[in-house]
């Protein structure tokens, strides 16, 4: 075996680790800006569970290909990658970055290659050619970031393209938008986005890190997006997300007609169901008529496309070795495509240093320390990925439930629905039913007309208090209404809401023509189906919230017992907590009671 030839290439950068960190961390931006070439990936299952993967591109008019083992990290301190080449003058290469902190609280970084030759034209072009082109590009990179983190208004990396939008096209839907976005600077500043941002950021398009690029809340970035999309500046990006992985491997889905219940990562070896509150994350991409942007890969596996991994390590058959994880965190967990189970870092287990097997049922753990130290063990006679992951799903994923649960994207997306062939999990939905006491009598007393008049006020109203806590209306069933929310406290904040536009709107008219309000709440999981053209729900969860507004007198909810002893809820209730009380109800269809809170919300139950 010829002798491996080493390079480092060490930069002192005046800024915390962890800024440096989240920028050099995105693999897939850092190669496009060292002028690496675009790769192409496939994949192999192996019998012990996960993939083989293997890559291919073509550089300096030759076509090299390798198999790329898995990426090892510890969070804000190292990442290193090998690749070992099937073609080539190289027989391996170890690529990696070292991140250290310098006693003035900067950061000292360090690229480190180690480059195996397979001959001697091998070492010499790995000497002359392929190490010192890699240093320029990286010292190349190193300077642009200083500048970027400096304070510089450029992209956070050299060399990624900023593809210029077809102008015609671009002026004409920009001009559409400004119609009903009526928020110059709103629009000055995506019109700015669109045009200087790097290609790399425009095709996987997170609403909630454009929000804190733009310093600006959550869901009025969001609705700026869903209004692009309307006008054909943006498109929907539906990704179904693996949950060993959290990424997806499946073609793009433009439409949630072409969504497939069942998906399957090529790189984990798993099937797996899409769930609409989970796995399924609506993102946006530039539109193709205004940039035309290849959605091309140069990393596959890198850190910062999985930062819900803490550290990911890959131990060979009988290795042994001991670990560290950053402190201070919780809700961890170890997992790997080699073992079936994974492990809950809980109590002592995640706080002190124990010896941690990889068995192929789970991981088992015990107090046979060496030196202090945590020990992962492999006793399997083929390598183990084990990676350490935080258990909660990332904050910046904009479900697809969460989306499609607002009341904007169900005025706009009328037609986004699943194919009438699908029924797709959506995990629990918060489901709010309301009705109107005596509307039959009042249609009576006041004529058709007048009495519609004033049901379909209270529509309005309904449909502006759901809206603004971010719920949408699924359907109307006569004076009826159910409503869908991601989370309890939108749901009861809605709830406030719609009671008091009630009552404001009762003060003003004659007692003959006020309205009264029931309604019900619960929460559960359900299926999403395609109901005429229409996105619905339907479960028992969704069958029994409908019972509930039955429980109901008027001028208040009845809650579920499940949904009103939440904390979530709890807190948010104040004063009204002590207001509330428990009956045992048997809802027409039901077999058996359920616990049922009722919760005054007017002042005098109208």
């Amino acid at each position: 075996m010829p002798t491996p030839i080493v390079t480092d290439a060490v930069f002192e950068l005046p800024f915390p680790r962890e800024k440096v960190w989240k920028i050099f961390a995105k693999t897939d931006w850092l190669n496009r800006s060292l002028d690496l070439p675009e790769v192409t990936y496939t994949t192999d299952p192996l019998a012990e569970g996960g993939s083989a993967v293997f890559g291919s591109a073509r550089m300096a008019g030759q076509t090299f290909t390798w198999r790329e083992w898995p990426f090892e990290w510890v969070q804000d301190e190292f990442y290193r990658v090998r690749r070992e080449f099937l073609t080539g003058p190289l027989v391996e290469g170890v690529l990696g970055l070292k991140f250290a902190v310098t006693p003035g609280g900067g950061t000292r970084l360090t690229a480190r290659s180690i480059l195996t030759p397979r001959h001697f034209v091998g070492a010499i072009a790995a000497r002359t050619l392929i190490a010192p082109r890699a240093a320029q590009a990286m010292t190349r990179a190193v300077a642009h970031v200083r500048e970027h983190l400096g304070g510089a208004k450029i992209p956070i990396l050299p060399k990624l393209p900023v593809t210029p939008p077809n102008e015609g096209v671009f002026g004409d839907r920009m001009t559409a938008l400004a119609r009903e976005l009526s928020a110059p600077p709103v629009l000055e500043r995506f019109r700015a986005w669109i045009t200087e941002t790097p290609d790399v950021e425009l095709t996987h398009i997170r609403p909630k890190a454009v929000a804190r690029l733009w310093n600006e809340d959550s869901w009025d970035t969001l609705r700026t997006l869903l209004l692009a999309t309307h006008y054909g500046l943006l498109q929907f990006r539906w990704e179904v997300l693996c949950p060993n992985c959290r990424s997806s491997r499946q073609p793009r889905t433009i439409s949630l007609g072409t969504l497939r219940r069942e998906a399957h990562c090529d790189v984990c070896g798993i099937n797996y169901d899409g769930e609409l509150d989970k796995s399924v994350e609506l993102k946006f991409s530039v539109h193709p008529g205004v940039k035309k942007i290849p959605d091309q890969t140069f990393c596959l596996a890198g850190p910062g496309g999985k930062p819900h991994i803490v550290a990911q390590w890959l131990l060979a058959p009988g290795e042994e070795r001991a670990v560290h994880w950053p402190a201070g965190l919780d809700g961890l967990r170890l997992k790997s495509p080699q073992v079936r189970q994974p492990f809950a870092l809980t109590g002592a287990v995640g706080k002190a240093p124990v010896t941690i097997a990889a068995g192929r049922e789970g991981f088992t753990a015990d107090d046979q320390v060496r030196a202090g130290d945590t020990v992962l063990r492999n006793p399997n006679p083929f390598p183990v990925q084990i990676s350490l992951e935080q258990i909660a799903w990332d904050d910046d994923i904009l479900t697809a439930a969460a989306a499609t649960n607002w009341q904007v994207f169900r005025e706009h997306f009328a037609a986004e629905v699943i194919s009438p062939d699908e029924q797709v999990v959506v995990g629990e939905q918060v489901v709010l039913f309301t009705d109107l006491r005596g509307s039959t009598a009042m249609y009576h007393a006041l004529g058709d007309a007048r009495a519609y008049a004033r049901v379909r006020d209270h529509f309005s109203v309904l449909r502006n208090a759901i809206e603004r806590h971010h719920g949408g209306i699924v359907k109307t069933i006569g004076d009826a209404v159910m409503a869908v929310f991601s989370n309890v406290p939108d749901a009861f904040s809605a709830l406030e809401a719609l009671f008091a536009g009630i009552q404001t709107a009762n003060a003003t008219m004659p007692e003959n023509e006020r309205l009264v309000l029931k309604a019900g709440l619960h929460a559960g999981r359900c299926l999403a189906v395609n109901a005429n053209e229409r996105l619905d729900y339907f479960g028992t969860a969704i069958n029994l919230a409908a019972r509930l507004v039955d429980c109901s007198r008027g001028g208040e909810v009845a809650i579920s017992d499940d949904v009103f002893s939440r904390p979530s809820l709890r807190s948010h209730l104040g004063p009204r907590l002590f207001a509330a009380t428990p009956v045992q109800l048997v809802p027409r269809g039901f077999a058996e009671p359920i616990g049922v809170w009722l919760l005054p919300m007017t002042d005098a139950g109208n």
